[in-house]
């Protein structure tokens, strides 16, 4: 767990040619490098070229990269020609072709430093790396004075994995450059991943004899000696960095990772509170701290309760922090602690009233727990802020399809319609699939078969109207052709989703298919379908047509005590024998 806050070298950014100021570094720019053309040619080859950069400037894009096009065929080997083509292709996001132009005006014209960068930072994305290195070599003889050369071909040969030669081109960066943190850094990492831990080690200490007041590296050196498994190490350069600055937070986060790997839990905790209670720690750091200290949760399985403590004192240093109180909120849910999360993400919209995916993890939560009025004034609040966001009429039409509210249902989607942006079909989409649901819902199945017709239209690969409207259908035996084949695409799509499994398996079961029923639904129940209380029930209504009854009723009875809401399943156990709802 580390929250040191690396210092970027301002110096050291990787370049990148802004092609917006046009060809101005194009340094001597001359039209015809390495091939010598006719006048007639030469001057065809101006007028193209020129006229080109007029179209550009006039923001009449393609007729300059037509342009720009006839004048490579007049010269084939021209390096501006061949640059500036470079950024139409990358424009047209065709990287490969970009890069061959930039390779060919970097070979045309090795001492030209933007060419040659391009190119070179190009290769690298593209993953040619040794090309990269040829480049970023060619660029540092010809500029000896550019250090940050270096860096780029450092990154370079790390990208490739020749970690000992990036080292070697860092150690060159430092002899213009001196000791700094950064390029130190960087060397660290290259040497822990060559399992050279004492080399790693030395380049910390370099930085420690060099600010021998800032603990920081201290504490990075008794981190790397924990990982190193050096406990005694890495404790003893914890306690160095005490007696220079004992209230650290820092330095707490990393005793607390030695007492967490020495099972000391009391003293891992405390540590971690003291951190968290630190007033020299930023909100953002200490919820890293305590996410962190989640997962560690999570990992052992160990009790969540043992966070309650630290919210609430965290919450009361912050009480105007939404993200903390958000983040209790996940934790309190997974906790089933469901009201008291509730409360939280109220207070968290509350003090970020525009925060869409605050809304939408309020009222789903709401949702749940059967709140229905609830989850509907909570809609229409969230509306007050977001009145353009269209999902949150999605949210709001499906708490009044829950209340049996039909007709406000779909006039409040129908709005969400109004509000959507044309060109977001998956969205559209969405909002016309929740239609169907709702017409369905309301006893109106050729009304919900048309809007899902539309929602596909919109989006053919929308997996939540392929498996609902697939369902419907085999609910009511009908085209169940038409019902197979879209839930075989919802299956293709996540082939481990119990309940599109199950959706499959019950097309094949109104079919007469019971065998390919019975495997898909044993494969719907493998793949965490036990909780499902209609799930069970198909598989009991299958193992019934195959005659398995007594299996059949074990099944019906797991139904049952899961809650099931079946219209026939208590007469299907009281009279063992199948019955169609």
């Amino acid at each position: 767990m580390r929250y040191i806050n690396y210092r970027l070298l301002a110096f050291l950014t990787l370049l990148w040619v802004c092609f917006s100021c046009g060809s101005s570094r194009n340094t001597g720019r001359k039209m015809n490098v390495g091939t010598v053309l006719s006048e007639n040619d030469q001057r065809k080859l101006d007028y193209f070229f020129l006229e080109a950069d007029r179209m550009k400037n006039l923001g009449k894009m393609d007729a300059a990269f037509d342009l720009l096009q006839q004048a490579a065929v007049v010269d084939t080997s021209s390096a501006v020609v061949k640059y500036n083509l470079a950024n139409y292709y990358l424009h047209l996001k065709k990287p490969q072709l970009a890069y061959d132009c930039l390779r060919d005006a970097a070979a045309k014209s090795p001492d030209n430093y933007w060419y040659n960068v391009m190119a070179a930072n190009l290769a690298q994305n593209l993953g040619d790396g040794e090309q990269a290195v040829s480049l970023f070599r060619r660029l540092i003889k010809y500029n000896p004075d550019k250090p940050e050369l270096h860096y780029m071909l450092a990154e370079v040969y790390a990208q490739k994995g020749d970690f000992q030669k990036a080292i070697e081109a860092y150690d060159q960066l430092e002899q213009s450059m001196g000791v700094v943190e950064p390029i130190i850094l960087q060397k660290v990492k290259l040497y822990k991943a060559l399992k050279q831990d004492e080399k790693a080690f030395s380049e910390v200490q370099r930085l420690i004899d060099a600010h021998p007041k800032d603990i920081t590296y201290l504490i990075l050196l008794g981190d790397l000696y924990l990982d190193s498994n050096r406990d005694e190490d890495a404790w003893n350069v914890y306690l160095r960095a005490g007696e220079i600055e004992p209230g650290n937070a820092y330095l707490m986060v990393s005793k607390a990772n030695y007492y967490n790997k020495k099972g000391d839990k009391d003293a891992y905790q405390k540590q971690i509170m003291d951190a968290l209670l630190s007033n020299n720690l930023d909100v953002e750091t200490k919820q890293k701290i305590l996410t962190n200290f989640l997962s560690e949760l999570l990992q052992k399985k160990e009790n969540l309760n043992q966070a309650d403590a630290m919210f609430t004192a965290l919450l009361e240093m912050h009480p105007q922090e939404e993200e903390l109180h958000k983040l209790y909120a996940d934790v309190l849910w997974l906790q089933k602690k469901k009201s008291e999360a509730v409360a939280q993400m109220q207070i968290a919209v509350d003090l970020a009233p525009v925060r869409l995916e605050y809304w939408q993890q309020l009222i789903g939560a709401i949702l749940d727990q059967g709140k229905y009025d609830e989850a509907i004034l909570t809609g229409k609040r969230a509306l007050t802020y977001l009145p353009d966001e269209a999902v949150l009429y999605i949210y709001l039409g499906s708490s009044y399809m829950m209340k049996k509210e039909y007709e406000n249902a779909i006039a409040t989607l129908e709005t969400g319609l109004k509000h959507t942006n044309p060109e977001n079909g998956a969205l559209i989409s969405d909002l016309y699939g929740q239609i169907g649901d709702t017409y369905y819902q309301a006893q109106q199945p050729d009304s919900a078969y048309a809007a899902f017709e539309k929602a596909l239209e919109y989006n053919p690969r929308n997996i939540g109207v392929l498996n609902n409207y697939s369902y419907y259908l085999a609910l009511q035996k009908k085209d169940l052709a038409k019902a197979e084949r879209m839930s075989g695409d919802a299956v293709k799509q996540e082939p481990d989703n119990p309940t599109y499994l199950d959706t499959y398996a019950w097309v094949f079961f109104q079919q007469g298919n019971y065998s390919l029923a019975k495997i898909y639904l044993k494969n719907a129940l493998d793949k965490g379908g036990r909780d499902s209380a209609a799930l069970l029930e198909h598989y009991g209504d299958v193992l019934f047509m195959t005659g398995d009854i007594d299996e059949a009723l074990e099944y019906w009875n797991k139904a049952l005590e899961k809650g099931s809401d079946s219209k026939t399943l208590h007469q299907k156990i009281k009279d063992k024998k199948y019955y169609e709802e």
